[in-house]
């Protein structure tokens, strides 16, 4: 609204009517021949009222011009608004010079010619709405393309913050995996050096290659599913080494192969997750499914809950996951589960 202002601006109305004057002038002097040869045409007074009768079409068409583009429609189609623009400005142009001729005619009667050039009125409304209306256009479509510049400016800028955000969320969100993975294992590893040193030797120094791997892999928000799958062999091995045959997880060779990537250590946790919360044993193992499902991976296990009094779960594994994958992609995880079953489905994301 405010660079529409200036459109009306008394400087644009005088150096425009210079103009549209000097369009009159040459027009004039190419067609009426005898201009050239009678000096008389030129008086002062003549030239004054010629003038002022310009700079009123001018100013009119100025004024018509900011209304229109205040009050038309088709904000979204720029060109179609200024071709609108332009029929009106000849319509209320042409019935001012007829409104103008009408009057003096009824107040000078044969004399209105004389004082105001009357045959001249049609054309200082039909320069004044040629000058004006292309000042107006290009005023028009300078603003709106500064507007578009700016809007596009302030997308990007939004698009940056975003990302920032996007970033600091999800280095926030891999900071849990790093702390839950690490006090998980340190626990388990607490639990071996009591029952026996070599085993917890052994343990340390494939939790330390683990470790290693999952921290090169967090510099990523996701990875392919191969590398999660070979992520996830290096890690059970942690588990079989902790609990022998009484943990199973089968992984099915579809999922290995498969195309497309999720967020890293998504399965880690979902296995982990599951021999925390359910009772596992030689004589009754704990079976856990790693299978394909359409565009999904899904993680099913048989549910058998613990025994003795568990402490309360903390979510930050599942909560972890669905959140990366709300940060990631319009996809969401799938979680189900019966009084036998309980199936999270992660949806494989493109590369």
């Amino acid at each position: 609204m405010n660079a529409t202002k200036t459109i009306l601006d008394w400087k644009n109305v005088v150096w425009l009517s210079l103009v549209s004057y000097g369009v009159y002038m040459v027009l004039w002097l190419v067609i009426d021949d005898e201009i050239w040869q009678d000096s008389d045409q030129f008086s002062a007074v003549e030239v004054a009222v010629d003038f002022c009768i310009c700079a009123l079409f001018v100013g009119l068409s100025l004024f018509y011009s900011r209304t229109v583009l205040r009050m038309l429609p088709l904000r979204n189609k720029p060109y179609m608004r200024l071709l609108l623009m332009a029929c009106v400005l000849f319509l209320l142009n042409n019935a001012m010079a007829y409104a103008m001729t009408v009057v003096c005619d009824t107040i000078w009667g044969d004399e209105s010619n004389e004082l105001f050039r009357m045959q001249g009125i049609y054309s200082y409304g039909m320069i004044a709405t040629f000058v004006s209306c292309i000042y107006s256009n290009a005023f028009y479509l300078e603003t709106y393309m500064r507007a578009e510049d700016e809007k596009r400016r302030l997308e990007i800028a939004l698009l940056k913050e975003q990302e920032v955000a996007l970033q600091s969320q999800l280095d926030a969100l891999k900071s849990q995996i790093d702390t839950h993975f690490m006090f998980n294992n340190f626990s388990i590893l607490a639990e071996l050096i009591e029952e026996d040193r070599a085993l917890a030797g052994k343990f340390l120094a494939n939790l330390s290659k683990v470790y290693r791997y999952i921290i090169q892999n967090m510099k990523r928000h996701k990875v392919p599913v191969g590398e999660e799958i070979a992520f996830l062999d290096a890690y059970l091995y942690l588990i079989e080494m902790r609990y022998g045959k009484a943990v199973v997880v089968r992984i099915e060779n579809d999922v290995r192969l498969a195309d497309g990537s999720i967020p890293p250590a998504c399965l880690q946790l979902l296995v982990e997750n599951a021999i925390k919360h359910n009772r596992h044993s030689v004589e009754q193992p704990l079976h856990i499914d790693i299978r394909r499902e359409g565009d999904h991976i899904s993680v099913c296990n048989l549910v058998a809950p613990l025994l003795s009094a568990a402490e309360p779960s903390t979510g930050i594994g599942q909560k972890n996951i669905a959140e990366r994958y709300a940060l990631l992609s319009d996809r969401q995880m799938i979680v189900s589960f019966t009084s036998r079953t309980y199936v999270v489905k992660l949806p494989i994301l493109e590369n």
